[in-house]
């Protein structure tokens, strides 16, 4: 699989679902996407099938069972290659610079902040 998956918004909601729940039938998914805001079948069908086209996500049809889908691709692994995206697109590939911005706009708390130091210095024993 490639480093980037160019998984947009809208899938991301479906990968979200199929990471929660390992394996739904398009009707799974509408359900629970449907809680949020109502869909139309045929926009997350085709949402899913782009998916499925890029490898993120596998479909299965056991006899006469509705398609079933799930995840191809990681949780873990999709979020660390996002992240490495990210901070190379944003921060020059510098967590170090990532971190400060969020220190320096206030948008870290103290407790978390006391939380990654307290991860830092297990880190190094």
């Amino acid at each position: 699989m490639s480093d980037k998956y160019n998984i947009t918004d809208a899938e991301l909601e479906i990968m979200n679902i199929l990471w929660d729940k390992k394996k739904a039938t398009i009707s799974e998914i509408i359900d629970e996407l449907d809680k949020k805001e109502k869909r139309n079948k045929s926009t997350v069908k085709t949402l899913l099938y782009r998916l499925v086209d890029k490898n993120a996500v596998k479909s299965e049809k056991d006899g006469k069972m509705p398609f079933c889908f799930s995840p191809n691709l990681e949780k873990k692994e999709f979020l660390k290659k996002e992240n490495k995206n990210f901070i190379s697109k944003l921060y020059n590939g510098s967590i170090n610079k990532l971190l400060l911005n969020f220190v320096q706009e206030k948008e870290i708390s103290k407790d978390d902040l006391k939380e990654l130091m307290d991860l830092l210095e297990e880190d190094n024993k």
